[in-house]
């Protein structure tokens, strides 16, 4: 179906605003701005494991988070089991140090959302971090790694925006599929005997396939490690509460922002004769007044919306 942007925010922000929730301008604004980029499985269908986690206990409705350690430009924070996306937004806008490294925040959306404003603020972002395991190693099935989401921009008009993850697709993605009874593409997933399946229902169950084989496989359990070496977060099997927020989160990501230095645009001229630069396309669709929402989710986003408490 389609949706007036308005009247999903309205909606939205409703929810927010009857589980008394912190920041629901700022969580709802980056929903939607996840949907009208084309980054929809961190988008609005995010709002249900959030709010069950709120309801449950397991994730606060308020900001609660304390500075571990702050030198040489360089910042610790652990979040405590805040809101993940009220948190971050709050440190991009206060631009606090160079290298911010946080623990223990709910999921905090599309880090393109985060490097965009950095790239705006004149700086260079860099952002990565985990999740609960997702990935599995080519040829086994045991799920090891998250979907290790990477995101850098670059400060040109518009800003170069890269926003990935490493595996060969979201989890976000399969649970939509699922959702909307799709099949996934061939060769991003596999089942719980390790072969390649196109259903979502079988590659929940087995994991998702790194890109690149084992050359990604290991480019994103470097990053994993990375992550939890600078937060101090959970790593790998360890990490909970992300998606499935019974449990509190225990992840961790890492922001790195860097001074332009010679500001060098000229390889963007060279570049876009061949294609849209990364980001740029999805500033394009980001100005649209209507969204398509598959008639099951909105379902459940009224269901949100009349039963408060929902989960409990």
């Amino acid at each position: 179906m389609k949706i007036k942007v308005t009247d999903l925010r309205d909606l939205l922000l409703e929810i927010l605003e009857k589980r008394n929730i912190e920041g629901k301008e700022i969580i709802t604004n980056h929903f939607i701005e996840a949907e009208l980029r084309g980054h929809s499985s961190h988008g609005i269908q995010r709002i249900i494991p959030l709010i069950k986690g709120v309801e449950l206990g397991t994730i606060k409705s308020k900001l609660d988070y304390e500075v571990l350690i702050r030198r040489d430009n360089q910042i610790l924070i652990d979040a405590k089991h805040s809101i993940g996306i009220v948190l971050w937004d709050k440190l991009i806008d206060e631009f606090i140090a160079n290298v911010i490294a946080v623990k223990n925040a709910s999921h905090i959306g599309f880090l393109g959302y985060y490097t965009r404003k950095v790239a705006r603020k004149g700086r260079i972002g860099i952002m990565f971090g985990n999740a609960e395991p997702a990935v599995v190693m080519p040829g086994t099935s045991k799920k090891i790694l998250s979907t290790t989401p990477l995101s850098i921009s670059i400060p040109t008009n518009p800003p170069i925006v890269l926003d990935m993850a490493l595996a060969s697709t979201a989890r976000g993605k399969i649970i939509e599929a699922l959702r909307k009874g799709e099949k996934i593409p061939y060769g991003v997933a596999v089942n719980e005997k390790g072969e390649i399946t196109t259903d979502p229902n079988e590659a929940l169950k087995g994991g998702i396939l790194p890109i690149g084989g084992m050359k990604g496989f290991f480019l994103m359990l470097t990053l994993e490690l990375l992550t939890s070496f600078l937060t101090g977060s959970a790593v790998g099997p360890e990490v909970r509460g992300v998606l499935n927020t019974e449990n509190p989160p225990n992840k961790g990501e890492v922001l790195i922002t860097l001074d332009p230095l010679a500001s060098d645009t000229h390889g963007v001229e060279i570049f876009k004769g061949f294609t849209d630069l990364p980001g740029w396309h999805s500033e394009k669709m980001s100005t649209r007044e209507y969204l398509d929402i598959d008639d099951i989710l909105y379902r459940q986003l009224e269901e949100l919306n009349r039963k408060v408490p929902y989960f409990r």
